[in-house]
C-alpha cells in the first residue's frame, strides 16, 4: 500500500475537538499510506503532548506570503488556464447567501490554488477534506491537479447551520463520509438525489486502550458529575446546571465539573451564581486531553444533555460520550440527533428528552442513589464502544472507499 499517497485538508489542525482525526491518520499511516496533512491555519487551542508531535508533520497555508501566492496563481493560469478559469467561474457563479459568503469562497479558491501549488511536485492519488469548511479547498486542488477528492461531513456547525453551497461542494466528490446515520439521512435529503449512493456512514473510532479505567468505578466520598464540551448552546450545559440546582435542594452532596471553553461561559457562570451553586458547580475551562482522561477517572458519572440550538446547530455523536463510555462511566444524555445510535436508554446509559432539566435531575438522582446500576451501565457502555467504534475497522472502511 506504499504506492498510495493521500493528502488530508482541514481548516485548523490539530485541536481539542479533532482527536478522532489524530487516530484516523495514525492508523492509515500504520497501514502504509503516505499521508500528508495540510491545514489552512494553525490551531488556537491547548494541544496535548501527542498533538504537539503531530503538529510537526502538518503543512500550514497561513500566513500566506503575497509573492508566493501570486506565483501560485500565475503558475496555474499559464500552465493550466482552462482548469484555473473554469474552477474560478464555477465557484463564483454558484448560489451564495451573501456578498461575504462569495468573498469567503474566493479566498478559499485562493487557498486551494496555493495548496495545489505546494502539491504539484509530490505524488498525490487522493485528496480528503475533513469538515465541509475545507471542502472547497479540496475541490480546487482536485480540479487543478486532476485527482479525486472526498469529504468527511460532520455535525455541529458543519452541515446544519446555514450551509453554503453544500451540494456544489459535495456533488463532485468521489464519496462523502459522515459519522452518523442521522447525518447520512440528512445529507441524502438535502442532496435531493444529486449524491446518489455516495454518502457513507463511517463512525469515528476510539482508542479504547487509551480510554480505560485504572480503578473500578466506585462511589467513594463526594460523587463527581462530569460534563465535557464546548460552552455552546447545543451542549445543554444550562440544563445540567439547572438540574444540579434541583438535586442540591434535595440535600444530596455532589460536585459537578464542566470542562470546556466557549461563548456561553459568562451566561453559565451567572446561572451558577443565581442558583447558589458556587460550592457545587465548577467551570474548569479547556484542558489538554491527558487532563480530561484524569477527570474521567475521578468522576462518578457523565452528563451531556445535548439540545438543538436555536440557530439549528447540533451535535452528532459527541466524541466525549464515546470517551466516557469507554471509561466505564454511566452516561446520561438526550434523545437528540444521533445520540440514540450509541446509547440505548436503560441498557448502556440513560436518555432524557432534550431541554428537560427536571427529567435530567431525576436521571442524575437515579444514578447517585444506585451505584450498582451505574456500574452495570458503565460496563455495557464500554462494550458498546469496543464493538461498534473500533478505529481500525472504521479506518479500513474509509480506506476501502478511497481505493474503490
Amino acid at each position: 500500500m506504499t504506492s498510495l499517497h493521500v493528502t488530508y485538508i482541514l481548516s485548523s489542525y490539530p485541536g481539542l475537538t479533532t482527536t478522532f482525526v489524530d487516530r484516523e491518520i495514525t492508523i492509515l499511516r500504520r497501514m502504509g499510506i503516505d499521508l500528508h496533512v495540510i491545514a489552512l491555519r494553525p490551531p488556537e487551542t491547548i494541544l496535548s503532548l501527542d498533538q504537539k508531535e503531530i503538529q510537526k508533520r502538518v503543512t500550514y497555508l497561513a500566513p500566506l506570503g503575497k509573492l508566493s501566492l501570486i506565483k501560485a496563481h500565475l503558475r496555474f493560469l499559464v500552465t493550466h488556464p482552462r482548469r484555473y478559469l473554469s474552477t474560478l467561474l464555477y465557484l463564483v457563479t454558484c448560489p451564495h447567501s451573501s456578498f461575504l459568503s462569495r468573498r469567503k469562497t474566493v479566498r478559499q479558491f485562493s487557498q486551494g490554488v496555493h495548496a495545489a501549488s505546494l502539491l504539484r511536485r509530490t505524488p498525490v492519488n487522493h485528496i480528503h477534506a475533513h469538515f465541509i469548511h475545507a471542502a472547497i479547498v479540496a475541490l480546487v486542488v482536485s480540479r487543478l491537479l486532476r485527482v479525486p477528492y472526498s469529504v468527511t461531513a460532520h455535525a455541529s456547525g458543519d452541515i446544519f447551520v446555514k450551509p453554503v453551497m453544500l451540494r456544489e461542494k459535495l456533488s463532485g466528490a468521489k464519496f462523502i463520509a459522515t459519522c452518523t446515520r442521522y447525518n447520512q439521512e440528512y445529507l441524502n435529503k438535502v442532496g435531493k438525489g444529486v449524491f446518489g449512493d455516495k454518502v457513507k456512514c463511517i463512525y469515528h473510532g476510539l482508542d479504547v486502550q487509551r480510554y480505560r479505567r485504572k480503578q473500578p468505578l466506585a462511589l467513594n466520598g463526594r460523587p463527581v458529575i462530569l460534563g465535557v464540551g464546548q460552552l455552546k448552546e447545543r451542549k445543554g450545559f444550562n440544563d445540567l446546571i439547572d438540574a444540579c440546582g434541583m438535586i442540591k435542594e434535595l440535600g444530596l452532596d455532589f460536585e459537578c465539573r464542566i470542562i470546556g471553553e466557549g461563548p456561553l461561559r459568562p451566561q453559565l457562570e451567572a446561572r451558577v451564581r443565581q442558583l447558589d451553586l458556587a460550592d457545587r458547580v465548577t467551570l474548569m475551562g479547556a484542558l489538554a486531553q491527558e487532563e480530561v482522561i484524569d477527570q474521567y477517572e475521578r468522576a462518578y458519572l457523565f452528563a451531556l444533555p445535548a439540545v438543538l440550538a436555536r440557530n439549528g446547530d447540533r451535535d452528532g455523536i459527541p466524541n466525549v460520550i464515546l470517551e466516557a463510555l469507554a471509561m466505564e462511566l454511566p452516561v446520561i444524555s438526550t434523545r437528540h440527533s444521533a445520540v440514540p445510535e450509541v446509547i440505548e436508554d436503560g441498557v448502556n446509559g440513560l436518555l432524557v428528552e432534550p431541554g428537560d432539566s427536571a427529567a435530567l435531575a431525576q436521571a442524575l438522582l437515579k444514578l447517585l442513589e444506585n451505584p450498582e446500576l451505574g456500574r452495570t451501565l458503565g460496563c455495557r457502555g464500554r462494550q458498546t464502544v469496543v464493538e461498534k467504534f473500533d478505529p481500525e475497522k472504521n479506518a479500513h472502511q474509509l480506506l476501502e472507499e478511497i481505493i474503490a
